[in-house]
Parts: structure tokens; sequence; C-alpha cells
């Protein structure tokens, strides 16, 4: 399996909206959920985006911006953008949703996000895709809603894959996805997640030392690989709790555990509940 489809194969992006957004006065509120993903370009226009202890970020016509997690922004014109009390500012917010914020591995680091400016190589490569999400949205048909958020979706996977091969992002796993050694680890952990792995045995599969090993990984995930492994068996085992599998003995056995009581403490230790709290929610 690629190392973008062992993550998507497990935890796979839903659209839950696909909508254009139209901004009236000079300064208004964008309220995007921290439970969320998004997308964001601007169809037309321009906005100043302020998230509170944020840099702002200022998007034109034909810029896109992916945030990892939703924020809270002050979406701001320039007086001279607005003519005659009309919107000028008019942005597509394509958002997704992973499950839970627990069960999201983009998630991790909530205020992380890339801007991707018109002219550069991944716009590009995105062109088609884009032209046939924009076309869609501006002309509703019938099923409009079903094809916006398949197109959508698409769109999603071959960003994160374009960010991989560019190295846009710095910190967390589309990072470690990028590295080309970590990335064989990350990989190893995904589709074996119940093979007793250790670091050595992770190293090799990366092709490091253990030291220089452990070290890029902590430097580049923000956790330890023996940490990262049991995040993976915990969320794995959340999202298969939720879908209705009790049978916490089996689980504790295809996730590596020797003990159900062992798999139990790690739950609760990941996740902050027990996995019966899990199989009780709606």
């Amino acid at each position: 399996m690629d190392r973008l489809s062992s993550v998507l194969s497990a935890f796979r992006p839903k659209a839950t909206s696909v909508t254009r957004c139209l901004f009236l006065e000079k300064a208004e509120g964008l309220e995007l959920s921290t439970e969320a993903s998004y997308w964001l370009y601007m169809m037309e226009g321009e906005l100043t985006l302020q998230a509170k202890g944020s840099e702002p970020i200022s998007l034109t016509k034909g810029d896109g911006m992916w945030l990892a997690s939703g924020l809270a922004f002050e979406a701001l014109q320039s007086r001279a953008a607005l003519v005659n009390h009309e919107a000028v500012a008019n942005l597509l917010i394509c958002e997704f949703d992973f499950g839970k914020k627990a069960l999201n591995p983009l998630l991790d680091f909530a205020c992380q996000w890339v801007k991707v400016e018109k002219g550069d190589e991944i716009a590009q490569q995105l062109m088609s895709l884009n032209t046939l999400l924009l076309a869609e949205i501006e002309q509703l048909r019938c099923g409009s809603q079903v094809v916006l958020e398949r197109l959508a979706e698409a769109y999603l996977v071959h960003l994160l894959r374009a960010f991989m091969q560019a190295k846009k992002v710095q910190f967390g796993l589309l990072a470690g996805l990028s590295d080309n050694k970590l990335a064989r680890a990350i990989v190893a952990i995904h589709e074996a997640p119940q093979q007793a792995w250790q670091v050595a045995s992770l190293a090799q599969q990366a092709g490091m030392s253990r030291s220089a090993f452990s070290g890029l990984f902590k430097a580049t995930m923000g956790i330890t690989p023996m940490a990262y492994l049991t995040l993976w068996r915990m969320r794995l085992a959340a999202q298969r709790i939720k879908r209705g599998e009790s049978n916490l003995a089996l689980l504790c056995d295809e996730l590596g555990y020797q003990s159900e009581a062992a798999f139990r403490r790690a739950f609760k230790k990941v996740m902050g509940v027990a996995p019966g709290t899990v199989i009780r929610e709606p």
C-alpha cells in the first residue's frame, strides 16, 4: 500500500459540505469548526483572514488554503474593493470530516495550514479538477450536492499528495510521510499494527540507525515511534468500536495486545475514555 493510501484507507475523509460564502461587509466573521478540516478557495475578490493570535493570511482570486483544523477568523475586505455595498469576495469552502477529532490524524497539529497561490505548481496540477468543482457549484443541477462532495474528496486526495511531493508540510503525519525513510516505517505500522514493533525493527524498515531514526521521527512527527504505534492502534480500535465491533478480546489480538486489561489501559490513556464509553456514544 502506498504511503497516503495507508492513512486514507483507514481514516477516509468525507466531504460534509461544499458551499460558497459571499462577504458583504468590510469585516465579517468566519467560523470554521475545529472538528473538521477545510479547503478554502477564492473564487472572486480578495480577503484577509485573521485568527486570534495568528498572522493574517491574504487570499486573492485563484488562491487556496488547506486548514488541518478550522479556526474562528475575522474576514477583512479592503474599502477600495467594496462597490455599492455589493459582495465582491466569493469564497469556496469545502469541509471534510474524519469522524471525530481524536480519530483524525491530520488534526494533531491544529494550527497547521498551507497556502496554495494561483500560479504555483500545485495549483497547476489541480487545475483540471478545480475547473470541474467550480463549474458544478456555479451551475447547480440535479444531484449537484453529491457530485460536489465526491469531487471535493478527490480534490483533497490530489491536494495532500501534491503537498507530500513538494514537502509543503514540515511537521506532523504529512511531513513524516513526505520523508522517504520515515514513510517506510510509518506505512509498516499502518499495514501491520498488530506486529510487535520495536524502535530497532522500525529503524530497520527505514534503513537508518536506531538513534538517527528515533531523533528524526520525534523531530518530524512530534512524538516517539512507540507512542505513534500506540496512537495508531487506539485510533483503529476506536473507529472499529464505533462501527459496532464489541468483541474486545478479538480486537486486542488483532491490534497486538496480549491481554484485554493492557488494551483497556492503553485505550483509556490515549483516547481519554474507556472502550465502553465509545460503544455507548451515538
